[in-house]
C-alpha cells in the first residue's frame, strides 16, 4: 500500500481462490490443476513449489498430494494472485497433514511460492491473504504485525487492460526497474509517508490513510510507466474526492480509498470513461478490506 511497498498490505473482499489439497498413500509425487484465467498447471503453478518445500522439508514422501485450484483473483493484475494461491496452498496442506505450523512457517511456505514468481521472496501479498486485514510486516524477525479494522473501509479497483508485449514474469520485471539505493532525503520522505500510513490505520482515519497510501517517492514514479496514463488517472481520482488513490502491487490495477462505496465507484466510473475516450479498456472491482484471511471452509476423509 503506497510508501508500504513490501512491508504494509491488506486483504480485500470478493476476489479469492478455492484452493483443495487431496492427500493419499504414495510416492511424495505433487500434481496441481488449476482453473480459471488460463492460470498454468503443475511444476509452472506456485502451489507445487509451495507443497514441493513444505513435502521435502517435513518429509512427507509417503503420499502423493492432488491440489486443485479454482482461480479467483485474476493473475497479472498486481492483485496478489500469487500470494492468494500460496496462502490457500500452505493452508489447506497443514490442515489436511494436521501440521500446526506457526503464523511465520505458514507465511515463510507461502513467501517460497511468491519467489518462483518474483525471483525473490515477498512476504506482504501472501501474509495480507493468510491474515486478512492490514499487516505490517517487520522483514528482520519475519514477524507479522496484524490489524483488523472495526469498521468498513470501502475500496474499488481499476484495472486497465494492458498489453505487456509477451513479457513473462511481470511482478519481477516491475521489481527490477525500482531503484537499487535512494539518498538520504528520499529515506526521511519516505519513512515520513509510512509512518503516517501505520498511524492512519491504527487509528482507522480514512482521510489521513487515504493521504497516506497516495503518497511514495520510491516505487510510486517508476512504476507508474507501466500504466497507461497512470499520473493523469490520479489526478482525476483525487480531484473527484477520492480519499486515496495509487497502484495496487505491481500494476496495473490501482485503487481507491473513500468512507462512501458508492462515491468511491463513481470516481473509478470516470476513470473507465476517461480511459474509454482514449481507446483504453478497463474493469472495475468494488470491494473493501476484509478481516478474514485463507480458511478451511471444508473438510472431508
Amino acid at each position: 500500500m503506497g510508501p508500504g511497498f513490501d512491508v504494509v498490505a491488506a486483504a480485500i473482499k470478493n476476489l479469492h481462490d478455492i484452493v483443495e489439497v487431496e492427500v493419499s498413500p504414495g510416492v511424495g509425487s505433487i500434481h496441481v490443476e488449476s482453473k480459471g484465467f488460463n492460470a498454468p498447471q503443475g511444476s509452472s503453478n506456485v502451489a507445487y513449489h509451495v507443497a514441493r518445500a513444505f513435502v521435502d522439508e517435513l518429509g512427507l514422501w509417503n503420499y502423493n498430494i492432488l491440489i486443485r485450484i479454482v482461480k479467483g483473483v485474476p493473475p497479472g493484475y498486481g492483485l496478489g494472485s500469487s500470494g492468494a494461491t500460496a496462502a490457500g496452498t500452505i493452508k489447506a496442506l497443514s490442515y489436511a497433514f494436521g501440521v500446526d505450523l506457526s503464523e511465520d512457517k505458514l507465511l515463510y511456505y507461502a513467501g517460497i511460492g511468491e519467489q518462483y514468481v518474483a525471483g525473490v521472496p515477498h512476504y506482504d501479498n501472501a501474509a495480507a491473504s493468510l491474515f486478512g486485514g492490514f499487516v505490517i510486516l517487520d522483514l528482520t524477525c519475519k514477524q507479522v504485525f496484524k490489524y483488523a479494522p472495526r469498521r468498513e473501509i470501502p475500496v474499488v479497483i481499476v484495472a486497465p487492460k494492458v498489453n505487456y508485449g509477451g513479457l513473462r514474469g511481470k511482478t519481477e520485471y516491475a521489481r527490477s526497474i525500482l531503484p537499487r539505493t535512494i539518498n538520504l532525503e528520499l529515506h526521511v520522505k519516505q519513512s515520513s509517508a509510512i509512518a503516517k500510513l501505520v498511524y492512519a490505520i491504527l487509528t482507522e482515519d480514512l482521510k489521513l490513510l487515504g493521504e497516506a497510501v497516495s503518497i511514495d517517492h520510491v516505487v510510486e514514479p517508476h512504476r507508474a510507466k507501466l500504466i497507461p496514463l497512470y499520473m493523469e488517472v490520479k489526478k482525476i481520482a483525487l480531484g473527484e474526492g477520492a480519499f486515496g488513490f495509487n497502484i495496487s502491487g505491481a500494476g496495473p490495477s490501482m485503487f481507491i480509498i473513500h468512507e462512501d462505496e458508492g462515491k468511491a465507484y463513481s470516481i473509478a466510473l470516470k476513470i473507465k470513461s476517461f480511459y474509454e475516450g482514449e481507446g483504453v479498456e478497463s474493469e472495475l472491482f468494488s470491494s473493501s478490506i476484509s478481516s478474514v484471511g485463507a480458511e478451511v471452509i471444508e473438510a472431508y476423509e
